[in-house]
């Protein structure tokens, strides 16, 4: 097995393992302990301090290693860091007199350590990336006078729920597991997560309630009631004077009311990852969740009969997509499914380790529109067409039969049991439409091909984004999903103008789009809208944002149907806001259009602002897919 020796004859020893041999077997006596019991034998001296510090880190070190290799270049440097880190977290365990979670304590000790690394000659041993983040803007440690308010409530929760917590949510770790790192019993930990999730829920508001601004105690309350999910509308609308205006100024409560409504959601995992591991906390999460997917697959018996509908679970999209996700990607987390010891000598062998090379997605030629490039159509010199009349269109919502009546409770989490396969934050592959608007030759590629018309035109920012002023639009060649299947669509949007009624994306029918991604100006909120018929006349369901759109700011609206469970979804920067049922009827087969939509048979609702990044997919989305959306680059 290869060793590695430090430059310059330097010998970075941490006391638990120096790279070159697996770790030494843990004294009997202390494996039955937990990790607090561990880290704080550990912190002493002596012959039990060095067994306590082997079990440790036989719990841990795949973890570490595997968040190391996303913050280092090589193997060797992955290695290095996390052995080094591992050292810095048992000295700093009780520093300040208190005690934590361990697994999220060891992975913030390796950003730690490496964002010292980026300081002196051993910066070359990081990650183009993580450098890049630790010398920007967005870097975050160290500043712990402005903690987040999860952050605050994470460490108000009595430690051992914070070890459940995490390793629930996160390390999405089985009871036997979570047992063994609290020192209890399995049938203790079965049952009691939803317990805990509902202390922290609890936690955070009383936090919320305490550390807010002056001009945020008025709407505090009303933030929580807004998230919950049977009273979103009536609460956001009630309160509309107020609450719309201090929203559209105040970021702070904007980001407090997506917190309480993920995790009113149950979406705990990439909240306690993102909040507690400052760079790379979501792609964690992701590596994790694939991790125990495959583990739960390979714990599965033979499969048995199919369940008839309505009885059991039927299959998980997100389980079937993960073999297709596989061929397009080097496996990210390959390390997590081995053991200390295989995992230590495949690191020394140079294998499995999650390097800084680029996949064959990021490397693509471009510009790229579409995952299938096809090329694009001349541009608006050839293919504009004359000035049609506009028909104006009557905002008055029409309600010719009162809306259906939803069940009482709250509503789960779309798709609670699917888990993510191993994707990389800065793609989620499969896209039938992209559009990126970088090619800089006037013309759109796609799938289909596509066109401007009117004023649209290539901004030039964000490495390319479309700017409308109100006439323009983009529209394809043909369709490109079927309204009344499965589909999403995603864009990142800036509007720059709230007067009227402005669509975003759609798809044509022969009198009204199929489907309506827009700003609506009755309710000053983002929509999602799908009427019943090919008429003006019939009833449309739709799904509000929680908050206005903020003027000027770039946001990612992400458009969901599922027509298996007959519900519309509208996630406003990869959080949810509301869902609608919606039964599909009718298919529009008409062109898909970015900056307008259709109404009463001609263009309709133009956008004025920018438009960046437009995906369109022939299935929904999985609730982390979106939020993967949401955390990478425009462009990316």
């Amino acid at each position: 097995m290869p060793r590695y020796v430090p430059r310059n004859g330097e010998r970075e020893r941490t006391g638990w393992w120096d790279g070159t041999a697996p770790p030494p077997e843990p004294a009997a006596t202390v494996s039955g302990f937990c990790d607090l019991t561990l880290a704080r034998t550990a912190a002493g001296s002596g012959p039990e301090a060095d067994a306590a510090g082997r079990e440790l880190t036989g719990r841990h070190l795949d973890a570490a290693l595997a968040y190391a290799a996303r913050c280092t270049a090589t193997p060797q440097g992955a290695a290095l860091l996390a052995s080094t880190a591992n050292r810095t977290a048992v000295r700093d365990f009780l520093g300040n007199g208190s005690e934590t979670a361990w697994r999220p304590h060891v992975l913030a000790a390796v950003l730690r350590t490496a964002a010292e690394w980026s300081r002196d000659n051993r910066q070359e041993r990081l990650s183009a990336e993580l450098l890049e983040w630790l010398t920007g803007p967005d870097a975050t440690l160290g500043q712990e006078d402005e903690q987040s308010l999860l952050l605050m409530a994470f460490h108000q929760l009595p430690v051992r729920l914070r070890v459940g917590l995490w390793h629930t949510a996160v390390e999405q770790d089985g009871p036997e597991t979570v047992a063994r790192h609290l020192g209890a019993e399995p049938i203790v930990v079965q049952g009691w997560t939803p317990a805990v999730e509902e202390k922290f829920r609890n936690t955070f508001i009383a936090v919320l309630d305490e550390y807010a601004a002056p001009a945020c105690r008025p709407f505090t309350r009303i933030l929580v009631t807004a998230s919950e999910a049977n009273h979103r509308r009536a609460a956001v609308t009630s309160v509309s004077s107020g609450l719309d205006e201090h929203l559209a100024e105040c970021f702070d409560c904007s980001d407090a009311l997506r917190d309480l409504s993920q995790l009113r959601e149950r979406n705990f995992g990439p909240l306690l990852a993102e909040t507690l591991i400052p760079w790379g906390g979501f792609r964690y999460f992701s590596d994790r969740s694939a991790q125990a997917s495959r583990a739960r697959t390979l714990r599965q018996p033979a499969p048995g009969p199919v369940p008839e509908p309505g009885h059991g679970t039927r299959p998980s999209r997100g389980v079937l997509l993960t073999g297709r996700l596989r061929t397009v990607r080097n496996n990210p987390v390959a390390l997590g499914a081995l053991s200390a010891g295989a995992a230590l000598i495949v690191l020394g062998a140079w294998l499995a380790v999650p390097g800084t090379e680029e996949t064959g997605e990021q490397v693509a030629a471009r510009p790229q529109f579409s995952d299938r490039r096809y090329s694009g159509t001349d541009g608006p010199a050839a293919s504009t067409p004359g000035p049609s009349p506009e028909t104006k269109r009557d905002k008055t919502p029409i309600r010719k039969d009162p809306p259906r009546e939803k069940p009482p409770g709250p509503k789960p989490s779309p798709r609670p049991s699917q888990s993510p396969p191993p994707v990389r934050t800065l793609a989620v592959p499969g896209a039938d439409l992209r559009w990126d608007f970088d090619d800089g030759r006037g013309r759109v590629g796609g799938t289909p091909g596509g066109r401007f018309v009117g004023d649209a035109r290539s901004s030039g920012q964000r490495e390319g984004s479309m700017e409308f002023g109100g006439t323009g639009y983009v529209q394809s060649d043909g369709p490109v999903i079927d309204t009344a299947r499965n589909f999403t669509v995603s864009a990142w949007v800036r509007l720059t103008s709230k007067s009227t009624f402005q669509t975003v994306a759609g798809q044509d029918g022969t009198n009204v789009s199929g489907f309506f991604l827009q700003y609506s100006a009755d309710d000053d909120r983002w929509r999602l809208a799908m009427g019943h018929a090919d008429s003006v006349d019939e009833d449309e369901c739709d799904a509000l944002s929680l908050a206005p759109p903020a003027v000027g700011r770039w946001q990612l609206l992400t458009a969901v149907f599922d027509a298996d469970d007959d519900e519309l979804l509208l996630y406003v920067d990869g959080s949810l806001q509301e869902m609608d049922e919606h039964s599909p009827a009718w298919s529009a087969g008409g062109p898909f259009s970015v900056g307008r939509g259709k109404w009463e048979g001609a263009p309709s609702d133009r956008f004025r602002g920018g438009i960046d990044d437009v995906r369109v997919y022939d299935r929904a989305l999985a609730a982390w897919e979106v939020a993967a959306l949401a955390k990478a680059r425009p462009n990316a």
